[in-house]
């Protein structure tokens, strides 16, 4: 099934007319349980969707190969009478980008494609794609790609990305140019694995460290030197994820509010290394989490971190990065 993708609610599909001439390239931004595309052109505009498709990452190769390649047949009949250029894919890790290949084990999701040739696997399913060329990046690349081409830091001239999601994904970029290298730059541009006080920042600075802080306001000691925030709405029931905290944030709930101070703190804290080491001009944030940016981004630029703006296009930017990446390695 594929449906718009353009926040947590469904909207109306986007289909906006190009020139027949432009230059076009069929996009997928793959998560763990969905398939985000579009149809972007060669300046950045997704003249269709975004769409977002269900996936099971955690099931089988042949369910995975057929939700691609419907999503991807999909795409191309948006496309009548554009110059599709190819395919560009953003896709999390480990994977072989050069080649197409998934090297995830053990994380839970797409084990079964493992090794696998995708490009070929999912063109066997849908033909019409025979002979278009495909280019593969990292998400949070391209999430980083798409707003330094496109979105709020194409000014800027030493950037850092970071996606607040399921985990903490992460680019840099200098001069203008994404860099997995260089000074400030921790290994192949990735923070997840950085460690502080005993966890990984992939474990600290994602949905699982807000809920992780939530539940910690709510269990301080009612003795303590600060009563400790409650919470109005919640009362302790149903499950608590980093949008519920969001949610509960909108509403003033002291709990929330609490907790997610404390989540800014703990980003500047987290990644004070490497934003010394680095000294971006400012830290563009995507993901689910970067929607609480107004309720922790200004305990973490008080606590030191440089400025933290949330990215101009959250929804669309890892396409438009996927696509300007394939359009910028392609002859």
């Amino acid at each position: 099934m594929v449906t718009p993708a353009t926040g947590f609610a469904a909207a109306p599909e986007t289909v906006i007319a190009a020139p027949r001439s432009e230059g076009a390239v069929l996009c997928l931004d793959v998560g763990g349980s969905s398939v985000k595309s579009g149809v972007v052109l060669s300046n950045g505009a997704v003249v269709a969707g975004p769409f977002r498709t269900h996936l099971k990452s955690g099931g089988p190769a042949e369910d995975i190969v057929r939700a691609l390649a419907e999503t991807l047949l999909n795409l191309h009949g948006k496309a009548v009478g554009l110059h599709v250029r190819g395919v560009g894919v953003a896709m999390p890790g480990p994977f072989d980008y050069e080649r197409g290949v998934s090297r995830m084990v053990g994380l839970g999701k797409f084990d079964a494609i493992q090794g696998l040739p995708l490009a070929p696997a999912v063109t066997s399913r849908a033909p019409s794609l025979a002979g278009l060329p495909w280019r593969w990046i990292n998400d949070a690349q391209a999430f980083g790609l798409g707003e330094l081409r496109y979105g709020a830091a194409a000014e800027a001239s030493r950037a850092m990305f970071l996606t607040l999601g399921t985990g903490c994904g992460s680019a840099f970029a200098v001069g203008g140019a994404l860099v997995t290298s260089g000074e400030g730059v921790p290994p192949d541009g990735h923070v997840y694995a950085l460690e502080h006080g005993g966890s990984t920042v992939d474990e600290l600075l994602s949905a699982r460290g807000v809920v992780r802080l939530f539940h910690e306001v709510l269990g301080e000691p009612a003795d303590a030197a600060e009563s400790a925030p409650q919470s109005a709405a919640w009362h302790g029931r149903g499950t608590v994820t980093a949008e519920t905290v969001g949610t509960l944030a909108t509403t003033g709930d002291p709990a929330a509010l609490a907790a997610l101070r404390r989540f800014g703190a703990l980003v500047a804290d987290a990644l004070a290394p490497v934003f010394a080491a680095f000294a971006p001009e400012l830290v563009v944030l995507g993901g689910q989490v970067s929607r609480s940016l107004p309720f922790f981004g200004p305990a973490a630029v008080a606590a030191g971190a440089p400025p933290l703006v949330a990215a101009a296009a959250a929804d669309l930017a890892a396409l438009q990065g996927a696509a300007a990446h394939f359009l910028e390695q392609s002859p």
